[in-house]
């Protein structure tokens, strides 16, 4: 029997749960349609089990969800497939592909950018693609000529019409419980890709966490760009109400089978102007961790406001105390490497980090990464001195930092290299050539 249309979503271990989001929409959606996953590092198998699906279907969809640093891991993968499957549908996700429509469809090579949040997305490409071969839906970006045509979608996902894993597969992973931010950090990509936030419902949440249990997960994790946001309109104002309601039917539902929740910690965190006394003890009452991490991103109030973080290093140190003071440790996580942070910057950044010594805190150290899509996408990472890494390798030594830095470091000088040679598109590239319009 040959299928009308199969998809193939070729993700990377970094961003395996928006794959499993992407595969749960279209399969609840879609009973029947065969799709396949493939991991992107197993390159040979991308290409084989592509031009296996051109066998016995008869079109196919090939989704890449992907960051920014996997586009050259990308871009020739992309080219295997047009050479050895060219009649494959080439479709770009993920957050760099909003980021940079440009370049992801005149570099890397793809037909069509899902531009923001994929579900609704995706699900509207394959009945159309299935229908009549069209693919340029609501919630894409195209080329037409030398303009990028974008059809932004005016309307969000509600995360309640959507399972967040395609847990029939047995798969299961950390429940999205909000999505979006009003933020609006000039260095992240949440605010611009998926806008301001909303929340996954009490009861979807518990329902989903209670199939992860049923499932073998036993450790509950939550996805959030600030976790004590739960429920609240501006997602940093704590809800008390919705989040007692959410963290309470939590800890019952997980304790009556055998389950535990982990809230505030990996794979989210805690903006600190979030934290007061009554969201904290809740998180001692009804979270099994006593690790917490706080979105800090710097000791230096002038970069905080440069940044457009919203918060004081004073909401830091508050922060630290409340939660110290009910018990738990903290990862704090920090910044270094914006093009304008001077040696004042640096000195106030590592006098907060010497004043917290006496505190249960440990350093979660990030460089600078320009994404694309952000008002910072076309600054470059300043490299800290031999002499500043040397200062920061010692509260290392001593077991008080960590992070992958130097790793971003080298992120941040490949993103350099592929802007001056045109793979990646600055953000005004990007608007001078686009044609935006809403649907």
């Amino acid at each position: 029997m040959i299928n009308d249309v199969c998809l193939a979503i070729v993700y990377d271990k970094d961003n395996r749960y928006s794959a499993n989001a992407l595969i749960a929409a279209v399969e609840s959606r879609n009973p029947g349609l065969h799709v396949a996953r493939i991991p992107l590092y197993k390159s040979f198998d991308v290409i084989q089990q592509i031009i296996d699906l051109n066998k016995y279907c008869k079109r196919v969809i090939v989704g890449f969800s992907f960051m920014t640093p996997q586009i050259l891991v990308v871009r020739e993968l992309v080219r295997l497939v047009k050479l050895y499957a060219p009649n494959s549908l080439l479709v770009a996700g993920g957050p760099h592909a909003s980021g940079d429509p440009l370049g992801t469809l005149t570099k890397l090579g793809f037909d069509v950018v899902v531009y923001g949040e994929g579900e609704d997305t995706i699900n509207d490409i394959i009945k159309s693609y299935s229908d009549s071969g069209e693919y340029r839906v609501c919630g894409t970006a195209y080329l037409d000529g030398d303009k990028v045509y974008i059809r932004r979608r005016t309307k969000p996902v509600d995360l309640d019409s959507y399972p967040p894993f395609p847990y029939w597969r047995g798969a299961v992973n950390p429940i999205e419980i909000m999505r979006g931010c009003s933020s609006a950090c000039f260095f992240c990509q949440v605010t611009y890709t998926f806008g301001r936030p909303r929340y996954r419902s009490v009861e979807t949440v518990v329902k989903y966490a209670r199939i992860s249990i049923e499932k073998g997960l036993r450790d509950l994790r939550f996805i959030a760009p600030n976790s004590l946001g739960y429920g609240s309109p501006d997602g940093v104002k704590p809800n008390h109400e919705m989040l007692y309601s959410l963290l309470s039917k939590l800890h019952t539902m997980a304790s009556e089978n055998g389950g535990r929740i982990f809230f505030g910690t990996f794979p989210s965190e805690i903006r600190p102007d979030s934290v007061d006394t009554e969201s904290a003890d809740m998180l001692r009452r009804f979270a099994d961790n006593r690790r917490v991490i706080i979105g800090a991103q710097s000791g230096s109030n002038k970069v905080l406001k440069m940044i457009h973080r919203g918060h004081s290093i004073e909401d830091v140190e508050n922060a630290i105390n409340i939660l110290s003071e009910e018990g738990f440790a903290i990862d704090v996580d920090l910044i270094f490497g914006f093009p304008f942070e001077d040696e004042n910057d640096f000195e106030e950044t590592l006098a907060f980090m010497k004043r917290m010594e006496d505190k249960n805190v440990r350093y979660h150290l990030h460089t600078f990464i320009p994404l694309p899509g952000t008002p910072f996408s076309d600054l470059e990472a300043k490299p800290l001195s031999p002499e500043k890494k040397a200062l920061l390798a010692k509260f290392i030594g001593r077991g008080k930092a960590y992070g992958y830095w130097m790793e971003q470091e080298r992120i941040s000088a490949m993103i350099r290299w592929l802007k001056q040679n045109r793979v990646i598109y600055s953000l005004n590239d990007n608007l001078k050539r686009s044609k935006i319009s809403v649907c």
